[in-house]
């Protein structure tokens, strides 16, 4: 069975959704949440709060494929006009600049 853009990212979607309660969950046990003293915060926290940060992350990769492959899509019947070529290429562009440039916000976050 051949599992669809839109199923991965559900599945994706899901993870990220129950590492991130896991993630509060464990802050809450240590009493971080309450405090917010980093010090008592547990490895497990740690741990659950990146792999919640890993699965938005290919979530956010798959939406961009999913808008490329629509750009691709809508104009495959007029692929060999230059100027629906060309707009398409801006598009995808865009499309992979604004991810770039949402990636590199987040990181410095």
């Amino acid at each position: 069975m051949e599992m669809t853009i839109n199923k991965l990212i559900e599945f994706c979607e899901e993870e990220e959704y129950t590492h991130r309660i896991r993630c509060k969950q464990y802050d809450a046990a240590s009493g971080f949440t309450r405090t917010g003293n980093k010090d008592i915060r547990t490895a497990c926290a740690f741990s659950e709060e990146i792999k919640s940060n890993h699965y938005q992350q290919m979530i956010d990769i798959m939406r961009k494929y999913q808008k490329i492959a629509e750009i691709v899509t809508n104009n495959e019947l007029e692929w060999g006009n230059t100027s629906v070529r060309a707009n398409a290429l801006l598009e995808i562009k865009k499309v992979v600049e604004d991810g770039a440039e949402n990636n590199h916000h987040a990181s410095n976050s």
